[in-house]
């Protein structure tokens, strides 16, 4: 379960501004850089544009910060009575998982990230994830567990209240807006995030009805 923790550091409202600033993207990407010799570190989800989720990740790697997206197989294509295998894809669109220390002023070094667009929670208050929580979504997402074909056997109407016990939005509740009836795929769920209602695409998998 994610838990609430007050970020040390400097304030992201006292940070400079302007992302578009070279120099400033050199600073942000300075501290990013430095993070590594920081031992104490935590996983946060960082919602980045949808498409660009193994870009993050290789760019972040690139500045020695961890990163992680876990993949599934996506949706078989049927094409004149032939069945092609479904491509890999990130088990949550538009999601990253990252390492960095529980520091504001380094967190927001994440600006300077391509296609990166926030963090789960914020940066004043971001929503961390224990090493074990990772890993077990990870080995879950590599078992096939949220592969696109794999027939949960759940299904949810639209309005239904919902609560997600996998990944990054594990614990939290949402509602329903849509649902495939055969127990495969993801389901659409309006969550509370980033100071309003945001709609996530989940696997089915992550869902039971409250």
């Amino acid at each position: 379960m994610m838990q609430h923790k007050t970020v040390a550091g400097v304030p992201v409202g006292m940070m400079v501004r302007g992302g578009n600033d070279r120099a400033d993207r050199q600073a942000r990407i300075g501290l990013l850089l430095r993070s590594t010799e920081i031992a104490h570190q935590r996983w946060f989800a960082a919602r980045v544009m949808t498409g660009r989720e193994k870009t993050v990740e290789n760019q972040l790697g690139e500045f020695g910060v961890q990163a992680l997206v876990p993949m599934r197989k996506g949706p078989d294509l049927r094409r004149r009575h032939r069945v092609i295998p479904g491509q890999m894809m990130p088990v949550i669109h538009g999601y990253v998982l990252i390492k960095l220390p529980l520091d504001g002023q380094v967190l927001a070094g994440l600006r300077a990230v391509d296609h990166f667009i926030s963090l789960v929670g914020g940066f004043d208050n971001p929503l961390p994830l224990t090493e074990v929580e990772v890993m077990r979504f990870k080995a879950l997402a590599d078992d096939g567990t949220y592969d696109w074909e794999r027939n949960t056997g759940k299904s949810f109407w639209r309005g239904e209240r919902v609560q997600m016990y996998d990944g990054p939005f594990a614990g939290m509740k949402g509602e329903v807006v849509s649902c495939r009836s055969d127990g495969k795929g993801d389901v659409v769920v309006l969550v509370e995030m980033f100071g309003g209602i945001v709609p996530v695409t989940v696997p089915i998998a992550f869902c039971e009805k409250m």
